[in-house]
């Protein structure tokens, strides 16, 4: 599933990455913030699929990814989370959440030249629905089994 991406860039850098367990589904939170009200602040791109592991960002390269679990749902977003001077996102670049049933991982794999990919860690290929709400991608897991 693709929006925007990648045609719509933007100035927008991460804030949080975090999850949390909804009725019926495991949730993953991408938030953005504005840190230059001078600029578009629209929201980004994005693509979102199931990849194989290990993880080839780009062709030929010699230090593939792995994530947690045995599905893998890569979130690729046209925006930095940490920019180069440090700004936007300071958490942590792996997650291995609690408060989920079936996410095992979230993993921030690689930001470069504007353009962020997360690495998403499944128990298996979950069904999702992903929504933009003000500043964040929204992805939600069905918990059904």
């Amino acid at each position: 599933m693709a929006v925007d991406f990648p045609e719509v860039m933007t100035a927008l850098v991460g804030k949080d990455v975090r999850t949390g367990a909804q009725p019926c589904a495991d949730r993953v939170v991408i938030e953005l913030q504005t840190i230059d009200t001078s600029v578009s602040d629209a929201f980004p791109g994005y693509r979102l699929e199931y990849v194989e592991e290990p993880i080839l960002l780009t062709p030929g390269e010699e230090k593939p990814y792995t994530v947690a679990g045995d599905a893998t749902l890569l979130v690729t977003i046209n925006a930095w989370l940490t920019t180069m001077e440090g700004t936007g996102y300071s958490g942590p670049l792996q997650i291995f959440p609690t408060n989920v049933e079936h996410i095992e991982e979230v993993r921030i794999l690689e930001m470069f030249e504007g353009v962020s990919v997360v690495g998403i860690g499944l128990d298996r290929e979950r069904p999702f629905t992903v929504r933009v709400l003000g500043q964040r991608l929204v992805i939600d897991f069905s918990t059904a089994d």
